[in-house]
């Protein structure tokens, strides 16, 4: 799994003092929000041990790392974006974050746009559940309606090259 040199999670800091550290400590993240962000990092680069270290599904109890990379593996994370937190502190027990993930599948992109819920138990930040809405089969990448050349900007975001972002394959 290779490592970024920034953050995936949007917060343009380094990696290794952004969600590296919960990642090398699970169980770590002080907020709701912290754990959500440091979860879509771990999704973006394929560390599903995490993933699966921190949640605890009513609907899914039994689910595992193998499970989650077998339904991730054909996905790549491009870009998140923090729509609304409520509660999820360092003093709360419960919290609410909703957000929009984007994302590439083959040569379509799409968004993941969800309310997941947080609880802590005995001092640490599970995702329990969440209410979510895809919106796959977004514009076909270099379809003719897009005419986008390889040193445009991405479409999905990231602001690199169209060569060096989606257009990989």
């Amino acid at each position: 799994m290779p490592v970024p040199m920034i953050c995936p999670c949007g917060t343009e800091s380094p990696y290794e003092m952004c969600c590296g550290m919960y990642h090398h400590n699970p169980g770590s993240a002080p907020t709701a929000e912290a754990l959500m962000r440091s979860r879509y990092t771990a999704f973006a680069i394929g560390n599903f041990q995490y993933i699966s270290a921190t949640q605890q599904l009513k609907d899914e109890p039994e689910q595992d790392s193998a499970d989650i990379q077998d339904s991730n593996e054909h996905t790549k994370w491009i870009k998140l974006e923090i729509n609304e937190t409520q509660d999820g502190l360092e003093k709360d027990k419960t919290g609410m974050v909703s957000f929009s993930a984007h994302f590439k599948e083959g040569k379509h992109i799409g968004r993941l746009s969800e309310r997941s819920l947080f609880k802590k138990i005995k001092g640490q930040w599970f995702y329990v559940s969440g209410e979510h809405d895809v919106k796959k089969n977004t514009p076909l990448i270099n379809s003719e309606g897009m005419k986008i050349g390889r040193n445009d900007p991405c479409l999905c975001g990231s602001g690199k090259k169209f060569k060096k972002c989606c257009a990989v394959a």
